[in-house]
């Protein structure tokens, strides 16, 4: 007698465990190659930045950042009077907020009043800018259109309280360097 011997071989049945193993091979090494590929890109992205930042340049003084915005829009024309004032109050909230170091440009035009009335500004100083507050805000929010040369001398106005403002603070400054 013979020894039976099958004519196929035996069938597996479920996953072939091979197939397993090759696709967690396949997904691990997409994984880590991603992975290399943020490694890499951040590297370089760290390299370019510049290690010394005292080459970069300083920032303009409120005084002259005020100055140089309130030249633009006496370039500009007054095409839309809301958007004038708009930004001719920007200027003067931002060159209060940057001098006094106040949220200024956050603020209501109450709440500016009221803020005004806290620093260490001269009398007069604080009414102008209250006064051309009140006269600006129907402009600004009811949409009134002022006078052809009124934009103009509201211009200068701000641009002589700024400049009033600074003179105040640069004697302010010196008494401070002399008290001590």
């Amino acid at each position: 007698m013979q020894d039976i011997h099958d004519i196929r071989p035996p069938v597996q049945v479920g996953f072939d465990p091979m197939v397993i193993k090759t696709i967690l091979l396949v997904s691990g090494g997409i994984i880590l190659l991603v992975l290399l590929f943020f490694l890499i890109k951040k590297y370089f992205k760290k390299r370019k930045q510049p290690k010394d930042l005292k080459y970069l340049p300083e920032p303009m003084a409120p005084y002259e950042s005020a100055l140089k915005e309130l030249e633009l829009l006496f370039q500009s024309r007054v095409l839309d009077p809301r958007l004038f004032y708009f930004d001719l109050i920007a200027v003067l909230k931002k060159y209060i907020g940057r001098s006094y170091e106040i949220n200024a440009v956050e603020m209501t035009s109450q709440e500016f009043i009221k803020g005004i009335n806290r620093l260490n500004l001269d009398q007069v100083a604080k009414k102008d800018i209250a006064g051309f507050h009140e006269r600006s805000d129907p402009i600004r929010y009811a949409g009134i259109v002022p006078g052809k040369d009124r934009a103009k001398e509201d211009l200068l106005f701000i641009k002589e309280t700024i400049h009033q403002i600074e003179k105040g603070l640069i004697r302010l400054k010196k008494k401070k360097e002399e008290s001590p």
